[in-house]
């Protein structure tokens, strides 16, 4: 228990140290819309509608396909911090498509 804590507290310092990483996270939307609109074609196909997107379906479909580089990289932690928010629903009105 005393080791999680230490990690949490070490990730808490470290996004508060850097404010611009952590804007840049928040607003990665508006700059990657045409590879958001690939990526949710494809999971579309996949999920067929049975249930909405998650965020975690984006970063699965990311490291299933190989996908790698920056902009990938910046996409996960994007999910990674809608997750940590407590939205696990993506809301396709909030990305601007």
């Amino acid at each position: 228990m005393l080791f999680l804590k230490k990690i949490i507290l070490k990730r808490d310092i470290s996004m508060s140290q850097s404010p611009n990483k952590l804007e840049k996270i928040k607003k990665i939307t508006s700059s990657h819309s045409n590879l958001f609109k690939r990526i949710f074609k494809e999971l579309n196909l996949i999920i067929k509608g049975k249930r909405e997107i998650m965020y975690s379906d984006i970063i699965n479909l990311i490291i299933r396909e190989g996908y790698k580089g920056e902009i990938y990289n910046e996409i996960i932690l994007w999910c990674n911090y809608n997750i940590r928010q407590g939205k696990y629903i993506v809301v396709i009105e909030q990305i601007k498509l």
